[in-house]
């Protein structure tokens, strides 16, 4: 029984030996002799092809990671730019509000000051002045 388990290992020995020499690039050698290939070329020929697999696949993950960084920046770019037009525009509107509340308040003080006037002329009508609630006749605002 160990006869024919040593056997069958040699077997898969060969077997691997020569997928070893498939992957290595040398094929098949149409006999039984051995190749003058040593363990130690094929684990070099396979640490030079997987160092390379290695080294490619990361340059171009490295790539990819900078073409994301470029374009996350160029996204922030953007929004930094439409942040500033909302803000040139934001300004704009603050400075026409602030403008007609302004304008607002004079009018509602004017109002203000008439109906005050006419609340004191309705009750005391004996001091009644030549324009009646602080308005000339010709419906203009007296200047007070």
């Amino acid at each position: 029984m160990t006869e024919i388990r040593h056997r069958d290992l040699s077997w898969v020995e060969r077997g691997v030996e020569d997928a070893l020499r498939n992957f290595a690039g040398n094929g098949a050698n149409g006999g039984d002799a051995m190749p003058d290939i040593t363990a130690a070329e094929r684990i070099d020929k396979i640490g030079n092809i997987t160092a390379l697999a290695i080294m490619e696949t990361s340059e171009t993950t490295a790539k990819d990671i900078e073409a994301a960084a470029q374009a996350t920046v160029d996204i922030a770019a953007d929004i930094m730019e439409e942040a500033r037009q909302l803000a040139t525009e934001l300004r704009a509107s603050g400075r026409k509000m602030s403008e007609h509340l302004k304008e607002f308040a004079a009018l509602a003080s004017r109002v203000s000051t008439a109906m005050r006037n006419t609340r004191a002329e309705v009750l005391n009508p004996s001091e009644t002045p030549s324009s009646v609630g602080g308005f000339d006749d010709a419906g203009g605002v007296q200047p007070t």
